[in-house]
């Protein structure tokens, strides 16, 4: 079909060429090289058609022969299909997506305290900033009458993901307010225009944890930080997105 549909385009081509060239030879000859005897208000017609016989040629070629005038039927329909597989394409991502994250959850979960465990030792192997975050033995640093060490992230998600639908926002909320310290890895830092907003590796997994720093604060240490170096920060929850959490009034100590 696109052989013939490509072989037809040729054939018009050729068929507008030849007529094309026979009508403005045929003027030139009469206008120009002395063939006939028009008169004076003949030439001028012919001269008017010569022109109109150009941009006639120049439009039949672009626009009917190869076809650069947009079907607007078939553009509509290619757009609409491909909404519709971008659409698919983002709920299979979406799903894969959750099915990794329960199944991490699931198997940090099942690891126990040995350091032998073989899930353990599998999530270390996927994850390495877990194990700088276990073997971090550094006491709480700040007040733990003012910041608490629990919930963990890992128990605050494990909650919110229990509560009925009708209930998750209240109870995603009821977190807000909040004072924490937790043990993390840090993962980089951004400058802004009042302040350093530094990004967090938590001990759940593909969660991660934001704080923001005033400018007077010194963060000369973070300079030289390797990605995945553990850390204590504390702050109050102020919001939980998706996999992230906002820490305010937040500190860390390395």
């Amino acid at each position: 079909m696109d052989k013939s549909t490509q072989l037809m385009k040729w054939i018009l081509f050729w068929v507008f060429i030849v007529l094309f060239s026979l009508a403005v030879l045929g003027t030139l000859g009469v206008v120009f090289l002395g063939f006939g005897t028009p008169t004076e208000a003949e030439r001028e017609w012919l001269v008017k058609g010569l022109i109109l016989e150009v941009a006639a040629c120049i439009v039949a070629l672009f626009y009917s022969i190869f076809g650069l005038k947009p079907e607007s039927g078939k553009q509509n329909l290619n757009v609409e299909d491909f909404e519709n597989r971008l659409t698919e394409l983002e709920s299979k991502v979406f799903l894969t997506v959750k099915e990794i994250d329960s199944n991490t959850a699931e198997l940090c979960a099942r690891k126990d305290d040995s350091s032998s465990s073989p899930s353990k030792d599998f999530m270390h192997q996927m994850y390495p900033f877990l194990a700088r975050i276990d073997e971090y033995d550094t006491p709480p640093p700040f007040d733990v009458d003012e910041y608490n060490t629990s919930p963990s992230y890992t128990e605050i998600d494990a909650d919110i993901s229990s509560a009925k639908p009708f209930d998750k926002e209240h109870r995603e909320k009821s977190y807000f307010g909040l004072k924490v310290q937790w043990k993390c890895a840090y993962k980089g830092i951004a400058e802004k225009e009042d302040c350093y907003r530094i990004r967090l590796d938590t001990e759940r997994p593909l969660y991660g944890a934001y704080i923001e720093v005033s400018k007077e604060k010194d963060i000369s240490k973070l300079k030289f930080l390797d990605e995945g170096h553990p850390m204590w920060v504390c702050g109050e929850i102020i919001d939980l997105s998706g996999s992230n959490v906002e820490l305010a009034n937040a500190n860390f100590y390395i």
